[in-house]
């Protein structure tokens, strides 16, 4: 795996520094210390770089593959097909509060500066970050069937990976510790289905 480098060592950078961080502050805090950053341009750029995340990106990703290579739209559409109903199950399981509803139990909701236009979930349905898992699922696969050649790349898909994460705590609608469980939770379906697929189709 040495070759994927360029994509697993900054998500793994990112996810030691976040767990630190995590470790470290006040639950929620990461949700606060972003207030003073909520403005333009960071709203509008938050709010598209979430979109990395959603659905419709796999669905992308499996239309280029089915044109280029069919064959490698598998691992794709397993991972896709299996990030999220693992994602609603865990979230399920867990029961954890959204950002929103934390702070309104806490009587804190009023310290909360929001996205404007930015409808906030609410209720249990926190852990783990959906658009991370998805994020961190897509853009690791595509790490790894891109073959590990081209570092830009890699360093490309890491970033993006990251920058959905960020977005989801930027956009009150996930905790730092969602984030880590959604990214790691992304990358093992990935990295277990892409090495099931070579297994069965090598070379």
């Amino acid at each position: 795996m040495r070759e994927y480098r360029w994509y697993f060592y900054p998500a793994g950078i990112f996810l030691v520094a976040a767990a630190i961080a995590a470790g470290t502050l006040p639950y929620g805090e990461e949700i606060l210390f972003l207030n003073d950053l909520r403005f333009e341009p960071f709203n509008t750029l938050f709010r598209i770089i979430t979109g990395l995340g959603e659905p419709y990106m796999w669905v992308i990703a499996v239309v280029y593959y089915l044109v280029r290579n069919r064959r490698m739209a598998v691992p794709v559409i397993a991972a896709g097909l299996l990030v999220i109903p693992v994602s609603y199950i865990v979230k399920d399981k867990a029961g954890t509060d959204r950002p929103y509803t934390h702070f309104q139990n806490i009587g804190k909701s009023d310290q909360v500066v929001v996205v404007p236009g930015v409808a906030l979930n609410r209720g249990k349905t926190s852990f783990p970050s959906g658009h991370t898992m998805s994020a961190f699922g897509l853009y690791c696969m595509l790490a790894l069937l891109s073959g590990g050649k081209n570092r830009d790349l890699l360093l490309t898909l890491a970033v993006l990976s990251v920058l959905t994460g960020v977005s989801r705590i930027f956009l009150v609608q996930h905790f730092l510790i969602d984030v880590i469980g959604g990214a790691i939770l992304g990358m093992m379906i990935s990295t277990l289905v892409w090495k099931a697929w070579k297994t069965k189709s090598p070379g």
